[in-house]
């Protein structure tokens, strides 16, 4: 099974767990958290496959470190869960999965957008209004400038992709030339 399809299935229940406990913003910024140690940490990164490390030299040291996050009881066993299944490697793509949900159950529709220059706050809330005007959903934007784009702007809604970017517009015009 895929990492992908092991995430997905550790992410719904995890969800639904959070989710009956009113507990779903902390639990995803917990596991956020972790995750972040699991890419800091390569003694994290391998706690579950370690040979000589036995299930409950595993479950002190999630402890330890769910004590030092301040993480919930729901948070710590999901990861302790994950280190007994040696599966921790599937908490980055869980945590993504986790967001995907509680973005669909409270309506939540994330863009991300690209720019080659800084765009503005009031030009960004003008984005905003007119994505949630045409999508019905609360839109969440994050900005990152992409000097590589030229000029214009890179819109990313899902799989959904609008670019208004020269690079864009000049990949298009080749592309054209090229078939003719």
């Amino acid at each position: 099974m895929s990492t992908a399809a092991v995430a997905r299935r550790y992410a719904r229940a995890v969800f639904e767990l959070a989710r009956d406990e009113n507990s779903l913003p902390a639990v995803l910024r917990e596991l956020r958290a972790f995750a972040a140690a699991y890419h800091a940490s390569a003694d994290f990164r391998h706690l579950d496959r370690m040979p000589n490390m036995t299930d409950e030299g595993r479950q002190a040291v999630v402890a330890a470190l769910s004590r030092k996050l301040q993480a919930s009881e729901l948070t710590t066993r999901t990861i302790d869960l994950l280190a007994r299944r040696q599966r921790l490697a599937v908490l980055p793509e869980l945590v993504r999965q986790l967001q995907l949900l509680s973005d669909q159950h409270l309506g939540i529709l994330r863009a991300d957008v690209r720019a080659a220059d800084k765009l503005s706050a009031a030009y960004l809330k003008r984005l905003q209004k007119t994505m949630e005007a045409s999508t019905g959903r609360r839109v969440e934007i994050s900005f990152e400038q992409d000097p590589s784009l030229i000029a214009g702007v890179v819109t990313t809604v899902g799989d959904t992709v609008i670019d208004g970017s020269l690079r864009g517009k000049l990949a298009r015009l080749s592309a054209s030339l090229q078939q003719n």
